[in-house]
């Protein structure tokens, strides 16, 4: 018999039924916040980016950033956090260790999960760090 998934109770948009627009999630972030500024930037200098909201029944509306059609990153906003995560192949990773950030990645990388598809950082409310995630996503695009 299969369970049916259980929905976190931290999820910010759990209704299914209603997808949520981009403002709900500056709502939910708040405008001021360092990772909405972020994504601001980033959608500025990247004029090519799109979002997609998808539904997850354990953890509601997240949205996914993609650059033409390679998903950059995923945010699964929560009550009062969030969850970002970017998947990053070899390359990308080498590249981070030889820069500014190298000691940050190594850090990491000794909790990161790995796939087949690469090593997934993820960061919320209290580990993220705007400059890393920049460095992140300019090696994820570099490869």
């Amino acid at each position: 018999m299969k369970i049916a998934p259980v929905m976190d109770p931290a999820a910010a948009f759990p209704d299914a039924t209603h997808q949520p627009a981009d403002t709900d999630l500056s709502k939910e972030l708040g405008v001021s916040s360092p990772l909405e500024k972020m994504l601001d930037l980033f959608r500025s200098a990247q004029p090519t980016i799109t979002t997609v909201w998808q539904f997850s029944p354990r953890s509601g509306w997240y949205q996914l950033l993609f650059l033409n059609k390679r998903r950059l990153l995923y945010l699964v906003p929560q009550h009062g956090n969030f969850r970002l995560m970017l998947l990053l192949g070899g390359k990308a990773i080498e590249l981070l260790g030889q820069g500014p950030f190298a000691r940050q990645t190594l850090r990491f990388l000794k909790t990161a999960k790995r796939y087949p598809e690469g090593t997934v950082f993820s960061f919320d409310r209290q580990t993220f760090d705007p400059d890393l995630v920049e460095a992140l996503l300019a090696a994820k695009i570099a490869f």
